[in-house]
């Protein structure tokens, strides 16, 4: 029997579903973002394709990384110890990478069908995260300047690892040392991590660089920081009154911490007191009050003369730093005591002022102690007794 032109169609039709059908499954979240207002099947050469929508299968696409990988990753954040440390709301920014071969296929299917115009695999993810974050935590979504920064890397094999980049920020801080023989900088220091950081603690290293890593380590766990001195004393000085002040750049801190800390060791007191990067400068100015004791060559038979050469000093201080011309000023100068062939002078200056070089003049400074009293004078060591901010 001869059949009919509708008779042959509909039995290639039969063979075709019966034979020839190609399924693709896909899990709910990959057939809604490409198939929910598309056509879900069509005729590629001999071979019909039919997209299926299942919680049964293996995803075609994502390979069922919504419904098993991603709730994973949203507990990983919401158990952050950074969101556990703070009680205040705050930004934060999700973003992904993921598997080429999600793109791949989803790209295939779409080409296939003519899909265009929705949204992205790479999209819906960031999106879900995002959205589930925000109702789990005291957060917000904020990719101009967040807080917390969460790169999420998903594997082919569907593994995944979060790094969680917490943003830098500032301390101001200010040191008061009580006895002599503790050193600015720790000479020793190495970059730490967790395990160094331990040993770092138990070392009995007298410095105050160690004792301020030590007080910021400690509150905030930070990945690094970068300290800036604002001028430095002897060795053997003493600072006291309000203490000088430091800055303290804290890098990817893993614990929130307190805006202001008071540490208090032996010999040393810590200030440390969150700022904003734009008033850096503000604190890199400042006058001192320093005490200098100094060794004469010969004895001091005249204490009213060498107190009026002492007073010329107040003005202009002229010195070269790094081969260029630098001007500070000496706003006060006083002769405190004298004994035998040693003086103590007391001095109002402005922060930078090489005190050594200022008393013995052994490097290019006008005026120096030295050519004033014409005597060779030497530092035996100076106290910091206060620090008086610009205004």
């Amino acid at each position: 029997m001869v059949k009919t032109q509708g008779e042959f169609e509909n039995s290639k039709s039969k063979k075709l579903n019966n034979s020839n059908q190609l399924q693709i499954p896909l899990c709910s979240f990959c057939y809604d973002r490409n198939f929910s207002k598309n056509k879900m099947c069509l005729v590629k050469h001999t071979i019909s394709v039919k997209i299926i929508r299942t919680g049964m299968k293996v995803c075609y696409i994502c390979r069922n990384f919504f419904l098993i990988t991603l709730p994973s990753i949203v507990d990983e954040i919401s158990n952050s110890e950074m969101f556990n440390s703070t009680a205040c709301i705050i930004p934060v920014d999700i973003g992904t990478s993921l598997p080429f071969f999600f793109y791949e296929n989803e790209d295939y299917l779409r080409s296939m069908f003519q899909i265009k115009g929705t949204t992205g695999i790479k999209t819906q993810t960031n999106l879900l995260i995002r959205e589930k974050i925000r109702k789990n935590k005291k957060c917000t979504i904020d990719h101009v300047n967040p807080e917390l920064k969460f790169d999420v890397v998903i594997e082919n094999d569907l593994s995944f690892n979060i790094n969680c980049k917490a943003r830098e920020f500032y301390l101001l801080g200010r040191y008061i040392k009580l006895d002599r023989g503790i050193a600015q900088k720790d000479k020793n220091w190495i970059k730490m991590d967790s395990q160094t950081f331990h040993k770092l603690i138990d070392r009995k290293e007298e410095s105050i660089e160690h004792s301020i890593r030590k007080s910021v380590w400690s509150e905030y766990n930070a990945e690094e920081m970068k300290i800036t001195w604002t001028g430095s004393e002897d060795k053997y000085s003493l600072v006291l009154g309000s203490g000088r002040p430091f800055i303290v750049k804290v890098i990817n801190p893993k614990i929130k911490g307190s805006d202001e800390k008071k540490v208090l060791e032996k010999d040393v007191e810590l200030y440390l007191k969150k700022i904003n990067h734009d008033e850096i400068d503000y604190y890199s100015k400042y006058r001192i009050l320093v005490t200098i004791f100094v060794k004469l060559n010969e004895k001091v038979r005249d204490f009213g003369h060498f107190q009026r050469l002492v007073q010329t000093l107040t003005g202009e201080v002229t010195f070269r730093v790094k081969n260029r011309k630098t001007t500070r000023n000496i706003y006060a100068a006083k002769l405190v005591s004298v004994e035998c062939d040693k003086l103590e002078i007391s001095l109002d200056m402005d922060n930078g002022i090489p005190i050594k070089q200022f008393v013995g003049g052994n490097e290019p400074i006008e005026p120096c102690l030295s050519n004033t009293l014409e005597t060779k004078c030497e530092c035996i060591y100076f106290d910091i007794n206060d620090v008086i901010l610009n205004k």
